[in-house]
């Protein structure tokens, strides 16, 4: 711990993924992608195997791959409008209402005016927005960034924009896709949560209650 300890001392910025990072909504996507598709029951292990497989991709590609190469069926407009209405109904009001991960809230307020904050996510952009203002957490990011996002070129794009080196930046996220982005961007990487993640991290901290004395 004295090693992030002094790492987020002299970074500049920090930067955190949404979901499973800051708030216990996981499992709540997972089960939205069980309703979106429970009239494909001969083939919903495979469906939410691939879904829960893949964090960064939009659901909107996943929905595309699951009917094409899944299922077998054409993909159109009709059909991705109404799977993401039926998304969007299951889990926008439950992700507002989410235990956020514990201690963060009292993080984020603790470093807002200490150092740059932002927020990458791939939920979609507007949803996103929606969900941050009825949290209240809007006032806790200078930046945030939803789907369609890269976040790799996101977050090397935001370390040459404000001019900072690797230890400039530090990426909070819960996914081996996110440990893996901030290698690629070149920025320092902490796991949260309990599971390992297979990649190599500053640290790994099952919440943000370890920064709150």
């Amino acid at each position: 711990m004295s090693r992030l300890a002094e790492l987020l001392r002299v970074a500049q910025a920090l930067v955190f993924d949404f979901d499973g990072t800051l708030v216990d909504s996981n499992l709540i996507k997972q089960r939205a992608f069980e309703c979106c598709f429970s009239e494909f029951p001969h083939r919903l292990g495979e469906i939410l195997a691939y879904c829960g497989r893949y964090h960064h991709t939009p659901r909107w590609e996943k929905f595309r791959h699951v009917y094409e190469r899944i299922l077998g069926l054409p993909y159109t407009q009709a059909v991705e409008t109404a799977l993401s209405k039926r998304f969007d109904a299951e889990t926008t009001h439950e992700i507002i209402h989410a235990a956020e991960v514990p201690g963060a809230t009292a993080f984020l307020k603790s470093v807002r005016h200490r150092q740059v904050t932002a927020l990458v996510s791939s939920t979609p952009h507007e949803v996103l927005l929606q969900i941050l203002a009825a949290r209240d957490w809007l006032d806790y990011f200078k930046y945030v960034q939803g789907a369609p996002v890269d976040k790799a070129a996101w977050l090397k794009e935001f370390r040459t924009k404000h001019g900072l080196n690797e230890n400039g930046v530090v990426f909070f996220g819960d996914t081996q896709e996110d440990g893996e982005a901030a290698l690629t961007a070149g920025c320092a990487f902490v796991g949260v949560g309990s599971e390992p993640l297979g990649v190599a991290t500053i640290a790994s901290i099952p919440d943000f209650t370890v920064f709150i004395r």
